[in-house]
């Protein structure tokens, strides 16, 4: 047969694949379950991460991309004898095209109002909380409505930072016994990773005696930018020729970006790549970085983080940050960004003497190897396994099958509570 296109790359294409998934699905399990779920995230593997190890578990994987669709798939399999689970992700494209707060206070009733009548066909709803709003919210109160609205329609929220409902609770509440908490995982595999540090340094043109902090992923306010290059170019005042700071990601167009923007390019150690790194390039910017720095204003999962990890890099975070993972002392050094504010966006002063005290303890092979054996625990197969082995659990509390436990249940992984019913499972993502 020829193959002429993957399954659940083509938007158009979605309830066709849907039935093509279907065909593949195995009819032969009473527990068996399809797990649609939308939106789709091409550019970024979590949720092939995620979802790697849900078939083991005898639960089928359908792309449906959007409500619309997800609502057609949901009345195709109605009446089938098998659960329809709709996997809900990212909120932050209801609103995206608003034209004014009226069309946007509109478009939330409309989606929770699409929402509930999906929900009506017996589809049992899961929301992940991946930001506690989207970072550039133009509406904050309709957001938190949404998301008010979408927890109220979900039997399960999936968390993966242990201080979730914490930190959300000033826009919305998470009742406890909704929480399914597993953690992000790391991305073992998910990009090459056989450049050695002094090929990736000669490629940049990084000298290589120096400690070179990195700032991965999408250059945008909320990541703390102008501290950091406030911050940064005290460091360098302070100890000329030791630092470089390499910042690698597209830049938005906001007037914070654009200046920030404009000082880096003229740096003389900051190097900057401001586009979308291509996945086969990812490592040239990890291998030849010595520390993560993570100075996010808020921050509730941190994909940049995990990817980090990946790569065994240490990392500089704010105390007040939750990056959905566990940071253990001897590869992240945590620092007060609220105190001693010396710009209009916020403190330098802690930030300041983290990167120092980073430059003298995170840039040993100790916490290098202590940030590899952290992701190393949170491998894409394990946290699947555990993500798997959650949802079964919400769906048939039943002790899954002998011969099955050693497919759904991982060695403990942070944020995994195994032997626990999941009603009570409290606590747990470039």
């Amino acid at each position: 047969m020829l193959i002429t296109r993957r399954l659940g790359h083509e938007p158009a294409l979605a309830v066709d694949d849907a039935a093509r998934a279907l065909a593949g699905h195995d009819w032969t399990r009473p527990d068996g379950a399809l797990f649609g779920y939308f939106p789709v995230a091409r550019g970024n593997p979590f949720q092939d991460m995620l979802y790697s190890r849900l078939r083991p578990a005898g639960l089928t994987p359908l792309p449906t991309y959007d409500l619309g669709t997800t609502r057609q798939v949901a009345s195709m399999v109605a009446g089938a004898g098998v659960d329809f689970v709709v996997h809900l992700h990212w909120l932050n494209v209801v609103l995206a095209k608003a034209r004014d707060e009226a069309d946007a206070r509109d478009r939330v009733k409309e989606f929770l109002d699409g929402l509930a009548q999906l929900c009506d066909t017996g589809a049992r709803l899961l929301w992940t909380v991946h930001n506690i709003l989207p970072h550039e919210t133009r509406y904050p109160d309709l957001d938190a409505e949404l998301r008010q609205g979408v927890v109220s329609l979900a039997e399960r929220v999936h968390v993966m930072s242990p201080r979730t409902r914490e930190l959300v609770a000033p826009w919305f509440d998470i009742p406890a016994h909704k929480e399914l908490s597993i953690p992000h995982p790391c991305y073992q595999d998910a990009y090459p990773s056989w450049m050695p540090r002094a090929q990736a340094r000669a490629e940049l043109g990084l000298p290589d005696g120096t400690t070179v902090f990195l700032l991965l992923g999408r250059v945008q306010p909320y990541k703390g930018i102008t501290e950091l290059l406030d911050a940064f170019d005290l460091l360098c005042e302070r100890e000329p020729g030791r630092y470089a700071l390499l910042v690698a990601g597209p830049a938005g167009s906001d007037p914070e970006t654009l200046a920030f923007r404009d000082r880096l390019l003229a740096h003389p150690t900051a190097h900057a790549s401001l586009w979308k790194i291509p996945v086969e390039e990812m490592q040239v910017y990890l291998r030849a970085a010595d520390i993560a720095v993570l100075p996010y204003r808020r921050s509730l999962n941190s994909g940049a983080r995990a990817l980090a990890l990946t790569f065994g890099l240490p990392a500089v975070v704010r105390d007040d940050a939750a990056p959905g993972l566990r940071l253990e002392a001897n590869h992240t050094l945590r620092y007060d960004g609220r105190t001693a504010a010396s710009t209009a966006a916020g403190s330098v002063d802690g930030l300041l003497e983290a990167l120092a005290e980073a430059g003298r303890v995170l840039t040993t092979p100790q916490a290098r190897a202590s940030a590899a054996a952290a992701a190393a625990r949170l491998a894409p197969a394990r946290v699947s396994a555990a993500f798997a082995a959650a949802v079964r659990g919400w769906l048939d509390p039943t002790p899954a099958p002998e011969h099955l436990a050693e497919h759904l249940v991982p060695e403990h992984i942070p944020g995994h509570v195994q032997g626990q019913d999941p009603e009570h499972v409290q606590g747990g993502t470039p």
